[in-house]
């Protein structure tokens, strides 16, 4: 079965729409800071593997940012 605007598989409306709907603006949001504060959009690199590889390493310089944070509102506590 394929979906289309005028028939989506999870009819709008219901609580389950709503709540996956939520969870889109969530995601959207996380890509809008991506591109925007963690140079994901003006790529520099060329190719599928220098893109993909510039990008992991965004990801995992942010999640270490996060871990650090983590941890230190843990030693304060």
């Amino acid at each position: 079965m394929k979906a289309d605007p005028l028939h989506p598989l999870v009819p709008r409306e219901t609580k389950r729409w709503k709540s996956l709907y939520r969870g889109r603006a969530s995601v959207e949001r996380e890509f809008g800071r991506l591109k925007n504060e963690w140079a994901l959009l003006p790529l520099r690199v060329r190719g599928i593997e220098r893109v993909r590889l510039h990008a992991d390493l965004t990801i995992l310089a942010k999640l270490a940012c996060a871990l650090s944070r983590a941890q230190a509102a843990h030693q304060m506590a």
